[in-house]
């Protein structure tokens, strides 16, 4: 019996994608969504967060990365706009958050239905969980997950060994929920929690068996009547 939930929050909760698609336009000369996703999709996330976490903030050497991916020479002004703008993006998303139209409700809903909550973000997580009471005002979660918490970047399985012993469950009784399927399902499937793909915007079926989710919604509504039926 699913007693847990650990509710991610970027792309999840808050329309993040959303905001850096609007900073990174022009960058490079090119549209604003092909930045994302050559940059955070391509770059930040599936080499940076899994292969060299330690280089974070080494915007030389992402930068380097990025233009090897875009087959364009190495240029410092462009690597600054790149840095700037999604400096400017991560204040963005605090100071002025933008949560789906579904979030609120979800949110409720999993309250309502008794399930203790746990919001589990990758960095600045007390943050994002005081942005959530600030904007529905009330506060859903009785744990703070993420990695300056659990001491584990949340792409490692670690995370989630760690995060089970902070909120005092087992992985039977707990259920992982977020867009990324190598950050939110994977190391999640990893060491046993059963995990729901929220994929908003209907990217392909993953092919390594994985990485593939116990569960799979399109919007929060359809998670939570998911959830409601597993619990």
């Amino acid at each position: 019996m699913i007693k847990n939930i650990l509710v991610d929050y970027d792309d999840t909760i808050n329309n993040t994608r959303s905001i850096f698609i609007s900073k990174f336009e022009g960058v490079f000369d090119l549209d604003g969504r092909e930045v994302y996703h050559k940059f955070m999709r391509d770059i930040h996330m599936n080499i940076i967060h899994r292969k060299y976490p330690e280089r974070h903030d080494d915007w030389e050497f992402q930068g380097k990365l990025l233009c090897e991916h875009l087959g364009l020479p190495y240029d410092q002004k462009k690597i600054d706009l790149l840095s700037k703008r999604f400096n400017e993006a991560t204040r963005i998303i605090l100071e002025s958050p933008n949560l789906f139209s579904d979030a609120i409700e979800f949110l409720d809903g999993l309250a309502e239905a008794g399930l203790v909550l746990s919001l589990s973000s990758g960095n600045k997580s007390k943050e994002k969980a005081e942005v959530i009471k600030r904007v529905s005002g009330k506060y859903y979660f009785k744990y703070i997950l993420g990695s300056e918490i659990v001491g584990h970047d949340k792409i490692k399985p670690e995370y989630y060994k760690e995060s089970l012993k902070i909120i005092g469950a087992s992985p039977q009784e707990t259920l992982s929920i977020g867009d990324n399927l190598v950050i939110d399902i994977y190391p999640a499937s990893a060491v046993g929690i059963r995990t729901l793909w929220l994929n908003r915007w209907r990217e392909n079926e993953p092919s390594n068996p994985g990485m593939k989710p116990d569960y799979e919604a399109t919007d929060l509504i359809t998670a939570l009547n998911i959830i409601k039926n597993i619990v």
